[in-house]
C-alpha cells in the first residue's frame, strides 16, 4: 500500500514496485487508507508523513499502527522529503527513506524485509530480480 499525496511521486512508486512483482494499492487520503487497511491489511506500507492539509498525516497513521494488536506488525516505510528518521524510527517505521532517493531503494527495502521476515504471502519475484534472461 502506499500513502502519497503528491500523484506523480505515487505513480512512480506504484510503477516501481510493480516492476519489482509487488501487488500496489494507493491512496492519497491518509484516513482512507487507513479505512481500508483495517479492512484489508497489506504485507507493508509506503507513506508519505506531509499529507493533504486537514488530513489524517503520516505521524498519525504510523501512531495508530503501532498501536493497534491487528496491524502493528506490518512493516510501514517511510518516504517523505522531512528528514526525521529518529522521530520515523522511534514510532515505529521499518526504514525511512529521504526524497530524493533512487525508486529501486524503495523496492530492495521492502523486498529484504518482507524475506527476512519469512513473510508468508504471495510476493512475485520478477525473472529479472533473479538475474535470468527471457530468452
Amino acid at each position: 500500500m502506499v500513502i502519497e499525496d503528491d500523484i506523480n511521486l505515487a505513480e512512480l512508486l506504484k510503477y516501481e514496485l510493480m516492476d519489482s512483482g509487488f501487488h500496489v494499492s494507493y491512496f492519497k487520503s491518509g484516513r482512507k487508507a487507513f479505512q481500508k487497511l483495517k479492512s484489508s491489511p497489506p504485507d507493508a506500507i509506503v507513506q508519505d508523513i506531509l499529507l493533504e492539509e486537514g488530513e489524517m498525516d503520516g505521524w498519525a497513521i504510523l501512531r495508530e499502527l503501532k498501536g493497534s494488536a491487528d496491524l502493528n506488525e506490518i512493516p510501514v516505510f517511510v518516504s517523505t522529503a522531512l528528514d526525521e528518521r529518529e522521530k520515523g524510527i522511534s514510532l515505529g517505521a521499518k526504514d525511512y527513506l529521504v526524497k530524493p532517493y533512487k525508486p529501486s531503494q524503495l523496492s530492495k527495502v521492502i523486498m529484504h524485509t518482507l524475506l527476512t521476515n519469512g513473510k508468508q504471502g504471495q510476493i512475485l519475484i520478477p525473472q529479472a530480480f533473479h538475474g535470468e534472461n527471457k530468452g
